[in-house]
């Protein structure tokens, strides 16, 4: 077996533990905010859907590159291996500085294009935020890219201490910045960027001094290889595509619920971030599959690969839906730690409980198998599906329930529902065939 017990845990409990400690962050930022106010929480939950279609984008590009160099290191070529690494981090700085640069361009016309419908106080909240958000890019890029790199050697400890740090500079900075110094959006956006800029500094400087497989003193003098960049992209622009007309489609839902008022904005706000933890763990769980599959997919094992998708995705609805149970249970507990007034209270508790339903259910098949069929390379499949399903059922359905159904703004959580359950089914039938098999192109 190319993983046993010991290393499956090595991999996976960091990425858990890293992915909590995030969500919990998030919270903790968020609740700092609050005390600031709901214009505060409205503006800042308008960029961060921004910098979530961004961060996917990142996200996709990175994901390329770990799937390369995890099919590499399973057919023990550590040169190129080293070499894919080496294209990864110069592919995603340049990548990265872009999308930076025209956010500064087009600044005003990203936000009050998407959220000009949202109060005038909300709106000069959210273009602070954004210009924290947009020169922190780079530096997110690298730590991610950075991070990525170890966890294709199986190594997540590393990863998971640099995070940490970053999460505990973000809440002290934030602490000292909203309420000693009563600087509001601005500090929590400067206090992001701080800690975004060490820890992307902390994960180079690990790298070098790393005695592993991949070190970044053995693809320092490698030269740029044009059919390496080709290989990364040929699986990050569809995983790219793919998460990016998602995240799309979610400022398209944005919209709608900024037409439901304030109240509304700020309740799904408070209950997007609690979602967010909700599915963390499972999140986690996925970038293992990433690291496993690919390196079995690059060994061409793919029975084992089979193996532990099974075995890992049983862990991962276990953990998935005991964080949701909890979050079910306890949500009006920390809902109220937000200090909104009732109206929003009662709100967002109503969504993040069917958030907890649906999640225990079909989060975990929607997303954590599409990681695996990424991980085999079979990355144009997931991007038609997640596409279709995207367009029909949270955007078309948002639109349509906003009309049909007199619910608020939970009526775009339930077409994300629906979205969810096609998902679900779709990627489970996949895995069960055999039509993903055969996709490496190494």
């Amino acid at each position: 077996m190319l993983f046993d017990r010991k290393q499956l845990v090595r991999l996976i409990v960091p990425l858990v533990l890293e992915q909590v400690i995030m969500g919990t962050i998030g919270i903790a930022d968020m609740l700092m905010v609050a005390s600031v106010g709901e214009t505060a929480i409205s503006g800042i939950s308008l960029i961060d859907s921004i910098n979530m279609l961004f961060s996917s984008m990142f996200a996709a590009l990175v994901t390329g590159g770990t799937i390369i160099c995890t099919q590499y290191l399973g057919k023990r070529d550590e040169d190129m291996a080293n070499l894919a690494a080496k294209h990864l981090l110069l592919v995603s700085l340049l990548f990265s500085l872009m999308i930076a640069a025209l956010c500064f361009l087009f600044r005003k016309t990203v936000v009050y294009g998407l959220y000009g419908a949202a109060e005038t106080e909300v709106l000069r909240q959210a273009m602070i935020y954004f210009y924290f958000s947009m020169a922190s890019y780079p530096f997110l890029m690298m730590f991610d890219s950075g991070s990525a790199i170890f966890r294709s050697m199986g190594n997540a400890a590393l990863p998971f201490t640099v995070s940490f740090l970053m999460s505990v500079i973000n809440v002290v900075l934030n602490a000292v910045f909203i309420f000693e110094l009563h600087w509001g959006v601005f500090g929590a956006g400067f206090a992001t960027l701080l800690a975004r800029v060490v820890s992307s500094a902390a994960i180079f400087i690990l790298l070098y001094r790393y005695q592993g497989v991949i070190r970044l003193q053995l693809f320092l003098k490698s030269g740029w290889h044009g059919f390496m960049v080709k290989n990364i992209l040929r699986l990050a622009v569809p995983t790219g595509l793919e998460d990016s007309i998602f995240h799309i489609g979610k400022l398209l839902v944005q919209g709608i619920v900024t037409s439901f008022g304030t109240t509304a904005i700020a309740a799904n706000a408070v209950a997007l971030t609690i979602s967010e933890f909700t599915h963390m763990p499972g999140f986690a769980i996925g970038l293992s599959l990433i690291t496993v599959v690919g390196r079995c997919a690059g060994a061409g094992d793919l029975e084992q690969a089979r193996y532990y998708v099974k075995k890992i995705t049983r862990l991962s609805f276990l953990v998935t839906g005991a964080v949701a149970a909890l979050s079910w249970i306890f949500a009006g507990p920390v809902v109220g730690f937000y200090q909104m007034n009732h109206a929003t209270w009662v709100l967002a508790v109503e969504i993040v409980r069917w958030q907890a339903l649906a999640c225990l259910f079909v989060w975990v098949p929607a997303f954590n198998i599409s990681d695996a069929l990424r991980a085999a390379s079979d990355v144009k499949f997931t991007m038609a599906v997640s596409m279709i399903s995207m367009w029909i059922f949270r955007v078309g359905c948002s639109f349509l329930f906003r009309s049909l159904l007199d619910v608020g703004v939970i009526c775009v959580w339930f077409a994300m529902f629906l979205d969810w359950m096609f998902r679900a089914g779709v990627f489970t039938l996949r895995f069960r065939g055999t039509k993903w098999e055969g996709r490496m192109f190494l």
